[in-house]
């Protein structure tokens, strides 16, 4: 994996970039090509636009999400609505995390139950 250190101006300091593998042709889904995908995409990058690719920041989390690449991810476990499993999900912003299963978007909130702990319960 080639990863190349780049400065973002949304980050205001040096992020690492990569590009995922190029797909197969004959997937009408998929682009073509690779994609950049951010390493260091945080909790305040998925508000606006990314200021590297010009496409919203959550794009930049679902792509890291989804491409397997290793990174630190905070982690929650909900009911997927998509799959209908129980499954450990990563946090993308404060309302969409991605299933670690079936790799489809929730949409999830966070319940108190009280001072120490909380549930998170996925809506569709």
């Amino acid at each position: 994996m080639d990863v190349s250190t780049v400065y973002c101006p949304g980050c205001n300091h040096k992020v690492r970039l990569t590009m995922t593998t190029e797909h197969r042709a004959g997937h009408a889904n998929l682009p073509e090509g690779g994609e950049v995908v951010c390493l260091d995409f945080g909790e305040g990058c998925s508000e606006g636009a990314c200021p590297l690719t010009g496409r919203p920041g959550l794009v930049m989390g679902v792509r890291l999400a989804k491409s397997h690449l290793p990174h630190a991810a905070r982690t929650l476990t909900a009911h997927c609505e998509a799959c209908g499993q129980v499954a450990e999900m990563e946090v993308l912003d404060g309302t969409h995390a991605i299933c670690s299963l079936c790799e489809s978007t929730n949409t999830y909130v966070i319940v108190p139950v009280d001072a120490e702990h909380s549930i998170a319960v996925t809506r569709s």
